[in-house]
């Protein structure tokens, strides 16, 4: 399956509601598989990440990591981040309020490392109350980001505003990356 279509299928799954309701299996293959990897539960934070899962059907559970930033003073949403783990990295798909000013981009990089160049991330769609950036991350960058404490993330709310710049905590990101990876093996 090839990442343009791994990045639909994963948009579909993203914007959908997080429950945080799932199925636990009781068969002993599953018992056995759960005694190998660490059990994580559901909603366990890793640095500003949580899991979050869902059941997709009896049998399987997809999980994905959020991190949300918002107003101190009125809880109004800055900006959302979900990772979706993939074969070959993680989808990573970042949300900001609707009325952002699409030509503006959005793009990130890696705190500290000027020598690296900032990604763009490339509009999805505009759905309910928020618009959704994308960008593949293949599993070299995921080792760049496991040897980061934070990235940095922007976009423009505006045409004539100045970008907003969101530091983003990817302290412990590539571990709960590992972790859903091993739980999807």
């Amino acid at each position: 399956m090839n990442t343009l279509t791994r990045l639909m299928a994963t948009l579909t799954l993203a914007m959908t509601p997080l429950s945080g309701m799932a199925q636990d299996s009781t068969s002993a293959t599953d018992v056995e598989t759960e005694a190998e990897i660490s059990d994580v539960a559901n909603n366990s934070s890793f640095g500003d990440w949580v899991i979050s899962c869902d059941a997709v059907t009896v049998r399987r559970t997809v999980c994905r990591l959020i991190q949300e930033q918002s107003m101190r003073e009125s809880g109004e949403l800055v900006a959302r981040f979900v990772a979706v783990p993939v074969a070959d990295g993680v989808i990573l798909l970042a949300q900001v309020p609707m009325g952002v000013y699409l030509p503006g981009g959005a793009v990130y990089r890696i705190a500290g490392r000027d020598d690296l160049e900032q990604r763009e991330m490339i509009w999805q769609r505009c759905a309910a109350d928020v618009c959704e950036a994308a960008a593949p991350v293949d599993d070299a960058e995921l080792a760049l980001f496991a040897e980061a404490e934070s990235l940095l993330f922007g976009f423009r709310p505006t045409a004539e505003s100045d970008p907003v710049i969101l530091n983003v905590d990817i302290s412990e990101f590539a571990t709960a990356v590992q972790l859903i990876r091993e739980s999807n093996s």
